[in-house]
């Protein structure tokens, strides 16, 4: 058996579980979320569509730059239509930051943590949805890149490193992404000396 369908299956069996030793949000943005059956099944179907479209939203802009291909990038615009067109058929459409759940209008960190986002997705050959495809078809290095988001993003949120929506962002996050941008931009020059 794969080791991400092992994964799969005990991330699953957590959340169904529900054990005491997993914190489980009850208020805010985390506890926001479809029931698990719901969510199973579109992630499923999602996958399925992300695998055989081979989808990538960093690798869309990088075939449109380097060879000119736009075929990714027609893949990243239908994504954006369909997700605006749910969100207007069911009301759920709010441009801006404002009312967001854990959304803050330090547009300057905003700009920085995706700037983290992308130089990382270009660092690793893939956007994080293209990583999570990759994982869920046996990639290793996707698995321990999606261990990585999962694990990054619990340290975030109980550590203080995550924006708060009223707080804005603290000085550890400014931190953090300072930090993972250095980390990056070092990666990066090491890697491209080596070729």
């Amino acid at each position: 058996m794969h080791a991400s369908v092992t994964l799969a299956i005990g991330g699953i069996a957590l959340v169904l579980a529900r054990p005491s030793f997993i914190g489980f949000s009850t208020a805010g943005p985390g506890s926001m979320h479809a029931p698990v059956w719901v969510s199973l099944a579109a992630g499923l179907g999602i996958g399925v569509l992300g695998q055989r479209s081979r989808i990538c939203f960093a690798g869309g802009i990088r075939d449109m730059m380097l060879f000119r291909s736009p075929h990714l990038l027609v893949g990243l615009l239908a994504v954006f239509v369909g997700v605006l067109g749910v969100n207007l058929v069911t009301g759920s459409f709010n441009p801006g930051f404002s009312s967001q759940p854990g959304a803050h209008d330090v547009h300057v960190w905003n700009f920085l943590g995706m700037a983290l986002v992308g130089l990382g997705s270009a660092l690793l050959g893939g956007c994080p949805f293209r990583q999570l495809v990759l994982a869920s078809q046996g990639n290793g290095d996707s698995i321990v890149t999606v261990m990585g988001m999962i694990v990054g993003a619990g340290m975030a949120h109980n550590f203080g490193l995550a924006a708060h929506p009223v707080n804005g962002v603290s000085s550890l996050g400014m931190i953090s992404v300072g930090l993972g941008l250095a980390v990056c931009v070092v990666i990066g020059l090491v890697s491209r000396q080596r070729d």
